[in-house]
């Protein structure tokens, strides 16, 4: 979840989803976002696509089919990837529903997941992050950090430096560090296998028959990736 739209919401849910595919566990994947359905563009991930829209407006009743598919599903663990234009629906859903009790009750347990970036994104992604850590005070919450539009960092400091940070340090639960990676090479070979929709299993899979570096430098960010969502063990 984060306010701010092309941070890489949907991003990192397909980061986590095969995360745990390829740990054996089992996923139900659900796309909620109005606008860009890009997670259930994964034929892999097999996700439910809930339309949130009832002609041009959100609709709030909408939100209930999420519970359903919750309540009704065998798997271990549920993604939910929730867009920009329905982040105030979607929090005001949880919060006046008091949804994180309800679903303690089936079982479950809510870890909420934002985005934090650099560039021009990242005041308002800080302003995310916080406005999340504060409206779920007994929620677990966890930050990525993506460097994707520019380093994250301001007058010399590092995001775990920064005041909002540290006045709510004790909300967050771990912090994924996506790497940095050189554009003119990992960069292309990985932009191209994201926008192909495959998985780092697929796109590297022996039938596909890449080039050998391409190959290389895929499990490369693979494994960079996964040892951070690692670090976080209630994950």
């Amino acid at each position: 979840m984060q306010g701010k739209g092309v941070v890489g919401k949907s991003f990192c849910a397909t980061m986590l989803a095969q995360y745990l595919l390829d740990h054996d566990r089992t996923v139900l994947c659900i796309d909620t976002d109005p606008v860009n359905a890009t997670f259930a563009s994964y034929p892999r991930f097999q996700a439910i696509r809930i339309e949130l829209m009832t002609g041009k407006n959100i609709d709030p009743l909408k939100f209930d089919q999420i519970i359903e598919h919750i309540s009704a599903a065998d798997a271990e663990n549920i993604i939910i990837d929730n867009g920009a234009s329905s982040f105030v629906a979607f929090s005001s859903f949880l919060l006046e529903n008091a949804i994180p009790a309800l679903l303690d009750d089936y079982g479950h347990s809510i870890l909420l997941h934002t985005i934090v970036t650099g560039g021009t994104g990242q005041d308002d992604t800080v302003f995310g992050f916080v406005s999340l850590a504060q409206q779920f005070e007994e929620t677990s919450l966890y930050v990525w950090l993506n460097p994707y539009l520019g380093n994250i960092e301001r007058d010399g400091k590092l995001f775990r430096e920064f005041k909002p940070y540290l006045d709510n340090a004790n909300r967050v639960a771990g912090i994924i560090e996506i790497p940095a990676f050189p554009p003119e090479t990992f960069g292309i070979n990985f932009s191209e296998m994201l926008k192909s929709r495959k998985t780092f299993a697929e796109a590297t899979a022996p039938e596909v028959q890449l080039p050998i570096m391409t190959r290389h430098r895929l499990k490369m960010i693979q494994k960079r990736i996964y040892n951070a969502i690692a670090l976080c063990p209630e994950i």
